[in-house]
């Protein structure tokens, strides 16, 4: 397995479902689609990791109609939350949000046996289980069910890139698109739907598949009394994911 493989067989995906959601008119508010790109250090890892968040937080424009060459070349320059495109002199950029800073520290954890690997390589991949935002936030209902495709692409996208490991972070906005695509058994590692083991009678989820909440949750807040338990979760990943 080599990136160029698997971004050859995405290409052919993205291909056929932006030729089918582009046959829609879409509103300027409206995000294109979160399409993927793998980097060579993911076929490199001990333990490779998708990561699924909610949504994006603006994403070019659908009603643009961006090309698959367009979208898979934002998604290298994001370079996983270290975008690349800065004015000259400048330094790159690190995002530092909760979501990203979960997911390089899980990547790591799992991975640091692997020579020359730090939380800042490109050795994961990220996506969204929905694939595209409206106003930089939740798309409606109806937004949903008009982009049907888009939930169902995530289980061909698995099936391509074949995760040891899925860690779903969208805690449980989305449970009836992932029940729908995925028909998942949770198993309850943590209560409260702060961690769950996901497994699927089709083998469409590796076994190694764990929903939780988005890591901005798991902080917590002391205004609605909410505990920390973002170290406690990305612990329980890390120690769940050897088992």
């Amino acid at each position: 397995m080599t990136a160029q493989t698997l971004n050859t067989q995405l290409l052919e995906l993205y291909q056929k479902y932006t030729a089918s959601i582009y046959a829609q008119t879409w509103e300027d508010n409206v995000s294109a689609p979160l399409l993927m790109h793998v980097f060579d250090e993911y076929c490199e890892m001990e333990n490779k990791i998708l990561f699924v968040g909610q949504e994006t937080f603006g994403w070019h424009s659908m009603s643009a109609k961006p090309n698959v060459s367009e979208l898979l070349l934002m998604y290298k320059g994001f370079q996983l939350g270290k975008p690349s495109e800065l004015r000259e002199g400048r330094k790159q950029r690190i995002l530092s949000s909760p979501f990203w800073n979960f997911c390089r520290s899980c990547f790591y954890d799992l991975n640091r046996n692997v020579g020359g690997v730090t939380n800042k390589t490109n050795g994961f991949l990220w996506t969204n289980i929905s694939k595209f935002d409206c106003n930089s936030t939740t798309p409606s209902y109806d937004l949903q069910e008009r982009n049907k495709e888009g939930f169902e692409l995530l289980k061909a996208e698995i099936t391509i890139l074949k995760p040891d490991v899925v860690v779903f972070l969208t805690g449980s906005k989305y449970d009836n698109r992932i029940d729908a695509v995925f028909n998942p058994i949770r198993k309850i590692i943590l209560p409260e739907g702060y961690l769950y083991q996901l497994s699927t009678a089709d083998g469409s989820l590796p076994p190694r598949t764990f929903q939780t909440k988005h890591p901005r949750t798991l902080l917590g807040s002391r205004r609605n009394k909410m505990p920390n338990r973002y170290r406690e979760v990305l612990g329980k990943v890390g120690e769940w994911a050897f088992c």
